[in-house]
């Protein structure tokens, strides 16, 4: 289903990245464990400077779901940065769109644990009002520059703590997927319409310089992620400077291949770090030691969907695992009997598929497939398209059920039917856990 990855020079251009894996119990004991093993806090955040520390909390969800930063993780970086001496320790997010910030602080138990940890301060990015442009010098996609919060660009230090978790625009997020809850949803909106691994690389590329990662695998997420997956206990802290390096190492020891991920192709093209193993020095325990096998649904075949016909030309990861998640999810909602039979174009095809004709609804995925649409139309063939690269995660099911494509929607359109567009995803995302609780069970 998916095509092989790229693959690092073999050789060596820079020095070797190091990451530090650790394993236990005590997450706050993990956490000076990860950092020891790489200096200590000491020789990565300067006495008297100001550290923003960037959780991950883009979505509803409690503190033991897994879909946001396990709270005593949260706790023990504040605590070991305290150490540090530093003069102000600020803790910022910015939700996913749709999402209060506050509010998902809240209930997944991170902001009460900052505070009870002595963080400073608690930052909304999406009510901040001071903003820099930033402009982004080779952009790998339609994004030009971001609007930063001040606060952020004069900051001394970023200490990202993402959670390792599946994720059905990305295959998987941690370090660099993390960082793109520094922006406000203007700039979301737009990486979400353009190139979005491209679009997260070049911010990935603007913060790379001030940014250590701590990765929470102290409790990731399998299945249907980033917010319909299921915790697994794993026991683990990463720690790393090179934000590449930290994904790798992560994807390695849950088992997703790393040839397997086109977010590494877009890495590789902006030269951000290391990826290849031989690249990477592991510190504490060894990738071996902490394996834990990971459900990865979206790197399953489209053969569990033989209902549907399926048409894969050069289509990338996401896009591929985005229309995986589909098929499940009309599943659960009682529609994908409704669609059997229907045609599914991805990747870019120069000719029309053999087969598409046959009086079966057509739906395209993605912007790949813009070219597609024009050939059929020129045919006088109806079809549907989800547009964007990769389209919002809703979008394919939507044009399935609506047959009707969603069309392009101003940040300003967003603003004033977001909250219905979020409405029917909750709606839906209920339906989803009741259906896979039960499949879990049977």
């Amino acid at each position: 289903m998916l095509r092989k990855g790229p693959k690092q020079s073999a050789v060596r251009r820079v020095p070797k990245s190091v990451v530090s894996v650790v394993k236990g119990e005590n997450p706050e004991e993990l956490v000076e464990l990860a950092l020891g093993l790489l200096g200590g806090i000491r020789g990565i955040i300067k006495p008297r400077s100001t550290v923003v520390i960037k959780p991950n909390a883009g979505h509803m969800g409690g503190p033991d779901s897994s879909v946001n930063t396990t709270p005593a993780v949260v706790a023990a970086v504040i605590k070991a940065v305290q150490s540090g001496y530093p003069n102000k320790i600020i803790l910022a997010e910015s939700s996913a769109m749709g999402c209060d910030t506050t509010e998902c602080l809240e209930v997944s138990g991170i902001k009460q644990a900052a505070i009870d940890a002595g963080v400073d301060d608690v930052r909304d990015i999406k009510s901040e009002k001071d903003l820099v442009r930033v402009a982004i010098q080779k952009p790998s996609s339609a994004i030009k520059h971001v609007d930063l919060p001040r606060f952020l660009i004069e900051a001394d230090h970023l200490i990202n703590v993402p959670i390792f978790k599946t994720h059905v625009s990305m295959v998987f997020s941690c370090a660099l997927k993390n960082l793109k809850g520094v922006v406000q949803d203007h700039v979301h909106y737009v990486m979400h319409t353009t190139n979005l691994a491209g679009a997260m690389m070049d911010l990935g590329e603007l913060l790379q310089e001030k940014t250590f990662t701590i990765a929470d695998l102290y409790r990731p997420m399998e299945g249907f992620g980033p917010h319909s997956g299921t915790p697994v206990r794993f026991d683990c802290i990463l720690a790393g400077k090179d934000l590449v390096a930290v994904d790798a190492t992560a994807c390695r020891i849950v088992g997703l291949p790393v040839d397997k991920v086109d977010f590494f192709d877009a890495a590789l093209k902006k030269g951000l770090g290391n990826f290849n193993e031989e690249d990477i020095e592991v510190r504490g325990n060894s990738t071996q030691e902490v394996f834990q096998q990971l459900y990865m649904p979206y790197l399953d075949g489209f053969g569990a969907f033989p209902e549907y016909r399926f048409y894969v030309r050069n289509a990338c990861s996401t896009c591929q695992g985005l229309t995986a998640f589909t098929m499940s999810k009309l599943k659960s909602l009682g529609e994908y009997e409704k669609h059997a039979g229907s045609h599914i174009i991805l990747g870019r095809h120069k000719e029309i598929p053999e087969g598409i004709g046959d009086g079966k609804p057509i739906f395209l995925m993605g912007d790949c497939t813009k070219g597609m649409k024009k050939k059929l139309q020129k045919r006088g063939v109806e079809c549907f398209h989800a547009s964007g690269c990769p389209p919002g995660e809703p979008a394919l099911a939507w044009v399935i059920m609506d047959r009707k494509e969603l069309g392009e929607m101003s940040q300003k359109e967003f603003s004033t039917i977001g909250h219905l567009i979020r409405e029917r995803m909750e709606r839906e995302e209920i339906a989803f856990k009741n259906w896979l609780g039960k499949q879990q069970r049977n």
